[in-house]
């Protein structure tokens, strides 16, 4: 019978003191081709790094307020004595350590079938194996050898799609211990052009020079597969504030993925997801409830991955090898953003998602809403006593015009009978044009 290996994430990978961090930008990626083939023919395996920035430097160069606010809430957690923003630099207290309740991995179920093992690469230690069919720094299948991680890494940066942050150990500033990445934009077809196999050139020298829409895709994927040799690298995702995020259908995939589960959920954001789920109108919507919360109220998690052999119904054949999903809760949220009486406050703002209660409460909550500014524009007595005639009389003639209920039901019958093209041509495929885009 096959041995089933499994090595979960620790959580240490936040407590680290004092890390060290540098975010990505387009310079890190600017290698010219000529520089990438002479540190290959000299036998270097890694790119040396651009000079570090201190903590302080580079968490003043946050992009915008919410990613300040991350920042902010790192140091804290990590006791660090300064804080820095875009517009000054200001002391903070020391605080008493204090005991934080058990915040552990939960496996999500998930799992991504990596490759089908072979004899000739076989090893109980799924990490051994890899590190036996993979080439240095690919946890996926290497079918362009300079389609690195680092590629796929560099096109979100350029897209401006994503933030990204390393932290290093100052004990060990060789792996990265941990990442962050803010999720800014997810580029639809129609935003790429109308050739999505068309190159686009990075706006920095590379090797490769340029992607196309699919590599945009495989980068959502591929950027999240980084290791450290102890297997210990975790991924914080966050959101951005005040967005109006447009997801195309792919990117339900990669929710249901690398996205958090409830779970994780402490209870204050329990109450709000349980509040919004009561509220929103999720058969209208083709985004799932979970990531429309997540994407409205800016939130964040902690995803984890590792090797696992999957299951084989003959004891002779060898296993499939999978990355096993783990996510948990990032303590230094502030649940009290997503919480039942801000997602009421939403809600108001963004009645278009309301879930109607049926159409003629909808239609009579969105005309009282209208009420208030119209009355409110009365100058006089006089005035005012028309508004409330025009308004009576509105409603009496709403109400003379509509028809008794079950004529209304005979009628939309026949109509349904006679509009549906179902009934006019059943051999136009029941219905669908080839024609309609």
């Amino acid at each position: 019978m096959t041995q089933i290996t499994t090595i979960k994430p620790e959580s240490s990978t936040q407590e680290s003191p004092k890390p060290t961090t540098t975010k990505q930008t387009v310079a890190d990626y600017a290698w010219s081709i000529q520089t990438l083939l002479a540190l290959e023919d000299i036998g270097l395996t890694k790119v040396p790094k651009l000079a570090k920035k201190t903590w302080v430097e580079m968490a003043s160069e946050s992009d915008d307020d919410s990613e300040t606010d991350l920042q902010k809430q790192i140091q804290k957690a990590k006791q660090t004595k300064i804080v820095c923003n875009k517009k000054q630099s200001q002391p903070l207290t020391q605080q008493d350590s204090t005991s934080q309740p058990n915040n552990s991995y939960i496996s999500k179920n998930k799992f991504f079938n990596v490759l089908q093992m072979e004899p000739e690469y076989w090893d109980k230690n799924p990490f051994k194996a890899t590190a036996k069919v993979f080439p240095p720094g690919f946890h996926y299948r290497p079918t362009t050898i300079n389609k690195t991680r680092k590629f796929y890494e560099f096109i979100l940066i350029d897209t401006n799609s994503v933030s990204i942050k390393h932290f290093k150990d100052p004990k060990d500033p060789n792996p990265n211990t941990h990442s962050t990445i803010q999720i800014i934009k997810v580029m639809q077809p129609r935003h790429y052009g109308s050739n999505l196999n068309q190159p686009k050139k990075f706006s920095a020298p590379f090797d490769p020079v340029g992607y196309n829409y699919w590599d945009y895709i495989d980068a959502w994927t591929n950027v999240f597969w980084h290791q450290n040799s102890k297997f210990k690298h975790s991924w914080l995702i966050y959101l951005k504030n005040n967005t109006v995020y447009n997801f195309p259908n792919w990117f339900l995939q990669w929710w249901n993925y690398f996205g958090p589960i409830p779970q994780i959920f402490p209870e204050e954001v329990q109450q709000g997801f349980q509040q919004f789920n009561k509220l929103f109108n999720s058969k209208e919507s083709r985004i799932p409830t979970d990531l429309k919360y997540f994407s409205s109220f800016a939130l964040s998690w902690i995803f984890s991955w590792q090797y696992i052999y999957g299951k084989t119904e003959n004891s002779k054949l060898y296993p499939p090898l999978q990355r096993h999903a783990f996510v948990k809760w990032w303590s230094q949220f502030d649940t009290s953003k997503a919480a039942p009486d801000q997602v009421k406050n939403w809600f108001q703002s963004n009645p278009e998602f309301l879930k109607p209660v049926d159409p003629e409460t909808s239609l009579f909550l969105n005309q009282k809403s209208q009420l208030p500014a119209f009355l409110a524009s009365s100058k006089s007595k006089e005035s005012l006593a028309q508004n409330f005639k025009e308004v009576l009389q509105l409603l009496q003639q709403e109400e003379d015009e509509e028809p008794p209920k079950k004529e209304a039901e005979s009628s939309k019958n026949n109509d349904d009978q006679d509009d549906d093209p179902f009934y006019q041509n059943e051999d136009d495929c029941f219905g669908i044009s080839l024609d309609d885009d």
